[in-house]
């Protein structure tokens, strides 16, 4: 006799064995992934726990636990990641959403609040699916005087983030394939404010990360030797392409908020700080041109 698998009893077999594979959150990647093959919420799993599966469902699950145990991240299974409360699709062409970048975000809106409250142009460097972006143009979207502009070298990411802006309705953002400003012309390009979540990985460090982040493109992770290259590179050509009193707001990695500072200042940024995370790991840099 076959055996029935429930909603209950398969995430009772599926949760032991993602921790088993590696998982840090094995109940809720397979609460996820099973909400996904029922296309419910994955909160509406626990009103049918008792509710058997179809064999093609429970094929699309098994084939999904699979997947997962190999390492591929749980947004690349689902297609998509929630970011400061909106909905982003992703794939393997871009990096997945992190919650500690909404500091970066929330930092970015204070600043525009604070110095630019009537609009601005805003570029995003390394743009990857334009989550941070489309969160400020979100956050803006009853303003008209500002401008929205996201920049990355690798068209199959612009691509993502154009797909975005469609489903949130944001397509008055610009999208722009370059190598960080080499595609702007300064006096064409005046920013009020540059944000930026770059690659701060050391090289070294790349081949010891976790199976999921290195499925993740690696241009979007590795920062070079001491993990500051592109630090070093933004804050060296930002000041051509931000207005007086513009602001220059990076994410930065565990430890590398004073070394970034220090870049700032050897390159004549004013008001230098830093905001904290939860964790208290000061996570967001930001200098005044």
């Amino acid at each position: 006799m076959t055996e029935t698998w429930t909603v209950l009893s398969l995430l009772n077999w599926a949760a032991p064995y993602l921790e088993k594979n590696g998982s840090s959150s094995p109940r809720l990647d397979a609460e996820l992934l099973l909400a996904k093959v029922l296309d419910c919420q994955r909160l509406d799993l626990y009103l049918r726990f008792d509710k058997p599966l179809a064999s093609s469902e429970l094929a699309s699950f098994k084939k999904l636990i699979l997947e997962r145990r190999q390492g591929v991240p749980v947004a690349y299974l689902l297609g998509e990641k929630e970011f400061w409360s909106l909905s982003f699709q992703v794939s393997p062409a871009v990096l997945v959403p992190r919650p500690e970048t909404e500091h970066l975000v929330e930092a970015s809106i204070n600043f525009l609040e604070e110095k630019f409250p009537t609009g601005c142009g805003v570029l995003d460097l390394g743009t990857g699916c334009g989550n941070i972006i489309l969160a400020l143009a979100h956050q803006f979207s009853d303003r008209t005087g500002f401008s929205w502009l996201g920049i990355d070298s690798r068209p199959a990411a612009l691509e993502v983030a154009a797909l975005n802006a469609r489903q949130l309705k944001l397509e008055e953002v610009s999208w722009l394939a370059s190598d960080l400003f080499a595609s702007l012309a300064p006096e064409n390009s005046l920013f009020g404010l540059v944000v930026a979540n770059p690659p701060y990985i050391t090289s070294a460090e790349m081949a010891g990360l976790p199976p999921e982040v290195q499925r993740e493109p690696a241009a979007a992770l590795d920062g070079g030797l001491d993990g500051l290259d592109f630090y070093r590179r933004i804050a060296n050509d930002a000041r051509n392409f931000l207005r007086p009193g513009g602001g220059l707001i990076f994410e930065v990695g565990d430890g590398q908020a004073a070394d970034v500072k220090k870049i700032l200042a050897s390159n004549g940024y004013s008001a230098i700080s830093g905001l904290f995370d939860l964790a208290r790991c000061e996570r967001v840099v930001m200098g005044v041109n």
